[in-house]
């Protein structure tokens, strides 16, 4: 039992130099060495945590899905207005962006492992969850009549393709910055239920 802190700690590491890597790379432009040498690892140590690559890319995609779907979920549940709550989310998901910019390119992957998992049966994603704030507004009057899921894709592939352009020097690490323009830009992709 001692030994768990430790293993705990190692696969932690790997799991964190694997998220670089692939929302970095891809996942297949990696091998399970350049996984150990970011982590300071031996393959070995790797093998002792997971069965292969594709199993460190399964646990870290679904870690982030599992985080940014809890995250959304939080916003549907609270109180407020589907538009102030969904204002504090992006605000919130570009904090998180600047802490961590590897959760977002990661989550917009679309490796064959990641769609598979996906399309199980009762997985939630963070699209399910962007989905239920969009109908709750709709249901509420505040926002207009609209596929919701057309929305929900749009304003991830927007948020994403932000933190992608942020890696690739397009646009400035931090995103920060950018959160009143965000905000009202993806709004306008809401639309306003007193103009419809």
């Amino acid at each position: 039992m001692k030994n768990k802190p430790h293993s705990d700690s190692k696969k932690k590491d790997i799991l964190q130099a694997a998220m670089r890597l692939f929302a970095t790379k891809g996942v297949d432009g990696i091998s399970v060495k350049e996984i150990g040498d970011a982590a300071g690892v031996t393959d070995a140590a790797i093998y002792k945590h997971f069965k292969n690559k594709d199993a460190v890319a399964l646990e870290a995609f679904t870690q982030y899905c599992a985080d940014y779907t809890a995250l959304i979920d939080g916003y549907v549940r609270q109180e407020g207005t589907v538009k102030e709550r969904f204002q504090r989310l992006i605000a919130e998901v570009l904090e998180m962006h600047d802490t961590d910019p590897y959760g977002l390119l990661l989550i917009s992957q679309n490796h064959e492992i990641f769609v598979e998992v996906g399309s199980s049966e009762g997985y939630r994603q963070p699209l399910d969850a962007l989905m239920d704030l969009i109908d709750q507004g709709i249901v509420r009057g505040e926002l207009p009549t609209q596929d919701s899921k057309l929305t929900g894709v749009m304003i991830i592939g927007a948020i994403t393709h932000l933190a992608a352009s942020s890696m690739q020097g397009q646009l400035p690490e931090r995103l920060v910055p950018y959160i009143d323009e965000t905000i009202h830009r993806l709004m306008s992709m809401l639309g306003d239920a007193s103009q419809a």
